[in-house]
């Protein structure tokens, strides 16, 4: 058990973090801060924090385990602003997206009597705000943890027995082989997302059009329904993996074009390739 765990941000990711250690039982105080007007409170209200703070710094006092839940473009400066702050001795972990830039702004700014965690949970939803906050969402969910030759064997014994205590599993990698993976199953599919609704929307004949579309539509553009500000962040501190994964992907589809323009007949045969791994991956979950 923590002593105190300190949570900054509180939508969605750190208000459920909040819940999940809550029930878990997980810290004698869990405390929290987020910059947005009420937010703080109204995650007490609902409790996921024991306490709310209006200044980082009080937030960060004494806490033996700190999880910034902000999204990666925030991690930098707060990085950067929460390092005379900290603890001696303290863990800190985050939750963005993407984790070899957010790791190399740690090393560069945190005081080496503090270990950074690099994390990241595989689990969300649609809804945001501290609102949607759900103590059993990651349940069962993969849990990245990205440590490096710098952090010690104490510091990912600790943010791993935090991941379990929430009902998730950890699963750990090195930093850029996590960014490789995730750009192809998680930032590709919302590009991807994206550029068929603007393509779409971006038609004379949408307004018409719109009133045709169906489930297969609605589930092909979900994800552009996320946050703008996040997804710009995520394209800024994974560049490199996700334009290789966009070339592949352009690449498919130019092949995909070539033969529909062709009438080539056995294009079922790629279908039936595409159906059969997404039934084996949807059959291992």
């Amino acid at each position: 058990m923590f002593q105190r765990i300190a949570i900054i941000g509180l939508g969605l990711i750190g208000g459920s973090l909040g819940l999940a250690l809550q029930k878990a039982k997980a810290a004698h105080r869990i405390v929290g801060y987020d910059q947005g007007k009420g937010v703080s409170d109204r995650a007490r209200k609902i409790g996921a924090i024991d306490v709310a703070y209006s200044t980082l710094t009080d937030t960060l006092r004494d806490a033996d385990l700190v999880i910034f839940a902000t999204p990666v473009g925030a991690m930098r400066t707060l990085l950067q602003s929460s390092a005379p702050y900290l603890a001696p001795g303290a863990v800190v972990t985050d939750v963005a997206s993407t984790k070899a830039q957010v790791i190399t702004w740690a090393e560069e700014f945190l005081p080496a009597t503090i270990s950074f965690v690099g994390g990241h949970p595989m689990a969300g939803k649609e809804l945001s705000g501290v609102e949607a906050s759900d103590a059993d969402l990651f349940k069962d969910h993969i849990y990245c943890l990205t440590p490096t030759a710098r952090t010690r064997a104490i510091a990912i014994e600790k943010v791993a027995a935090m991941v379990e205590m929430i009902g998730a599993r950890v699963r750990f990698l090195e930093p850029t082989e996590h960014d490789g993976q995730v750009a192809g199953v998680s930032h590709l599919p919302f590009l991807a997302s994206i550029a068929l609704v603007n393509t779409l929307a971006e038609d004379g004949a949408w307004e018409d059009a719109s009133l045709l579309a169906a489930s297969g539509f609605r589930d092909s553009s979900r994800l552009a329904a996320g946050s703008p500000e996040m997804y710009r962040d995520i394209c800024l501190t994974n560049s490199e993996a996700i334009t290789r994964w966009l070339d592949e992907y352009i690449t498919s589809l130019q092949g995909l074009r070539t033969r529909i323009a062709a009438h080539d007949k056995d294009l079922d045969e790629t279908f039936t390739q595409a159906r059969q791994a997404r039934q084996k991956w949807h059959a291992e979950r």
